[in-house]
């Protein structure tokens, strides 16, 4: 096999001129005469065992060429671009300028590259590492907090108040229809929590167990669903009960209840264990976020083709996608609700994308500058650890790729390699 390679920096594309001798090609001009000798039995022949010129004879010579050129040409391809260290990005385009038995296979291929990636003196970069500090106010209000999740609600006589929950039956009625998903029964409101649209709540204050109310409310202005911007509608709405949140009291019973503490002080180092560790885990993923974008930042980069930054958007998309299914909706109602289409939201997020990407292909500068590399056991002990979360082999085998996972898990742990040398490398300063 002979290639020929052709860079384009400017358009981060490579043309590729391959060429394969007629004794190169047999073999796949052989296998292509025995799976069509399989597929239609040949009088005189075991299926499959057919000679090349009999096929030829059955089927034609271009229908075998075709054939054999269907495998061939990802072969000869891939085996091209390994040999040459092309970093191809997407599926190439072929174009078949010669296909025989005798005298072989030639063919072009264009395809998409990974752009060339020059860093800077990374040895200039500087970053802020924050202090954590808990405060006794920190931990008193994740105490209250603990302390609501504990609450009961007793029915009470009294109109309602700020902070009572009624529980109640309410019809939302647009133009004299009930508007979509504005009926409900039986439906608890918190007072004071601003889950409904603004006014609701408010017109609930001082209803009593019992009482219908009738009246009007408005759609704010930068309402989620643009179609209901600034429109008006009239609500109808039976209570049933009101009731009273009583928040127990912080002691040292509430810190049994809570878990294994032994009183309300243990219980307050545990907290404040927790907040330690959180905010030092925000603020790691902070200031590592701004090594990798100061890294870019001292990066120079050829020119970075659509079909990267279209990866990286649609892997935005459908992280996007597993966060609403986590939150029972769809991307549909999602897009609905926004009141924008699928190509507008991708484009919303080109800028963003492009961001990622650029970091992405710093950090892989910089892990092959510096030799990084992820041991095969490392990425084995990762992808086993997240196959644990489903039920069975069975079950995770439906829901991912388990080549494409073991792809990202390297990629993610040979990022963290490449920010932890940055680091080390990188000026550091501490500041509150």
């Amino acid at each position: 096999m002979e290639v020929e390679v052709k860079q384009d920096r400017e358009k981060s594309e490579a043309e590729l001129k391959i060429a394969v001798r007629g004794e190169e090609l047999a073999p796949y001009i052989k296998r292509a005469a025995e799976k069509l000798s399989r597929e239609k039995g040949l009088k005189g022949f075991r299926p499959g065992k057919a000679p090349v010129n009999v096929v030829v004879e059955a089927f034609g010579e271009q229908r075998l060429l075709n054939e054999a050129g269907e495998k061939a040409v990802p072969h000869f391809f891939v085996q091209a671009v390994l040999d040459n260290n092309i970093d191809a990005i997407a599926r190439p385009s072929i174009t078949v300028d010669k296909l025989g038995r005798e005298e072989g296979l030639a063919f072009t291929a264009k395809v998409a590259v990974l752009p060339e990636v020059t860093l800077g003196d990374v040895n200039a970069i500087t970053v802020e590492k924050k202090v954590i500090n808990v405060s006794d106010e920190d931990v008193e209000k994740e105490l209250n907090f603990l302390a609501k999740t504990r609450s009961n609600y007793l029915p009470v006589a009294r109109p309602a108040q700020k902070g009572d929950t009624v529980t109640v039956d309410f019809k939302v009625l647009m133009g004299g229809a009930v508007m979509e998903g504005g009926e409900s029964k039986n439906h608890p409101v918190h007072l004071g929590e601003g889950h409904f649209v603004f006014g609701f709540e408010e017109n609930l204050i001082g209803i009593k167990a019992g009482e219908a109310r009738e009246f009007d409310m408005e759609f704010p202005e930068d309402f989620a669903k643009k179609a209901l911007r600034g429109k008006k509608a009239h609500a109808k709405v039976l209570a049933h009960e009101v009731q009273k949140q009583v928040v127990p009291e912080i002691n040292d019973e509430l810190a049994r209840k809570l878990g294994k503490f032994k009183d309300l002080a243990a219980l307050k180092y545990a907290l404040k264990s927790n907040l330690i560790r959180e905010k030092e885990h925000k603020e790691r993923d902070r200031w590592r976020g701004e090594l990798a974008e100061k890294l870019v930042g001292v990066a120079q980069f050829t020119h970075i083709h659509d079909v990267l930054i279209d990866k990286e958007i649609d892997r935005m998309i459908e992280e996007l996608r597993q966060m609403l299914t986590w939150q029972q909706k769809t991307l549909e109602e999602y897009l609905a609700t926004k009141g924008k289409k699928l190509e507008e939201v991708r484009a919303g997020m080109r800028k963003s994308a492009e961001r990622s990407v650029k970091v992405g292909l710093a950090l892989r500068a910089f892990s092959t500058q510096q030799n990084i590399e992820v041991a095969e056991a490392e990425i084995t002990e990762k992808v086993d650890d997240y196959l644990k979360r489903f039920a069975s082999p069975e079950k995770a085998n439906r829901k991912i790729d388990a080549g494409e996972l073991k792809e990202n898990i390297s990629f993610m742990l040979r990022n963290q390699k490449a920010l932890e040398r940055l680091e080390e490398m990188a000026t550091v300063k501490t500041s509150n």
